[in-house]
């Protein structure tokens, strides 16, 4: 059974910049004067940071396919040839595809819980690199969360509808 993922470049980039706002939002510098100011231009990833998105965004992908077993992976058509001709932009790479090769017991009502983990993993990355330099605390706070969720990846890609049968061990 073959499942395609799709993840587009401006919806991740405008979950990455609400993650993004909400944080700075909450984050104040103080300054010796008593007074304080958001942190709303330092920490928020929007649109003005297009080319530094994509450069992460291309990490994340990496990253992503690096974690995930060669056995589910589908060799993806290329922008020359696309099958999917509804969605915009094949044309500049601007969006990150995966074919995944499912095994027909595979329950087919977690390709929902899949498509989630995988987004909130890429978001997490981009905002992991992001904040690196920015507000190393809060890096780390989205660096926590990658393995979790990656981990929940694979334990949702190996599930079976049919439990394994084990034969009976002799001594």
């Amino acid at each position: 059974m073959t499942v395609i993922y799709l993840y587009t470049h401006d919806s991740l980039q405008k979950a990455v910049k609400l993650e993004t706002s909400l944080l700075a939002e909450r984050r104040r510098v103080q300054f010796k004067d008593g007074t304080s100011e958001e942190m709303l231009d330092d920490l928020v990833m929007d649109e003005e940071y297009d080319v530094m998105f994509r450069k992460l965004f291309l990490e994340a992908h990496a990253d992503v396919l690096s974690h995930i077993s060669v056995n589910y992976l589908m060799d993806t058509p290329t922008d020359l040839s696309p099958m999917l001709n509804e969605f915009q932009d094949f044309s500049q790479d601007r969006d990150f595809t995966i074919w995944m090769n499912m095994h027909e017991d595979w329950p087919k009502q977690y390709r929902k819980s899949v498509d989630i983990k995988l987004q909130q993993y890429l978001t997490d990355y981009i905002c992991y690199r992001w904040l690196e330099t920015k507000s190393p605390n809060d890096a780390l706070t989205f660096r926590s969360r990658l393995e979790p969720t990656i981990d929940d990846v694979k334990s949702l890609l190996i599930r079976k509808t049919v439990p394994l049968k084990r034969w009976p061990s002799f001594p």
